[in-house]
């Protein structure tokens, strides 16, 4: 049975956030792995893929998604 859907989300970064920094900064201190979008012709975007997951172990990547996120936009303010 085929179908349309995908098992992915693509979400834009802050301007100017380069995304495979990013990504290998949500790897090292949040420990979630997402893909760079210039890695999918989308520079400054993240592709999150959420196929396979037990729901309880989303809502663990989720949580560490946001961590990632909430800390790309207080850097970002500071600057």
């Amino acid at each position: 049975v085929g179908g349309s859907g995908a098992m992915y989300v693509m979400a834009r970064l802050p301007g100017g956030t380069d995304d495979r920094d990013f990504a290998s900064r949500l790897i090292e201190r949040h420990g979630v792995a997402v893909i760079p979008g210039s890695f999918c012709g989308l520079p400054g975007w993240i592709r999150v893929c959420y196929s396979n997951l037990p729901p309880d172990l989303c809502k663990i990547a989720a949580g560490r998604l946001k961590g990632g996120i909430v800390e790309l936009i207080a850097d970002k303010t500071e600057t």
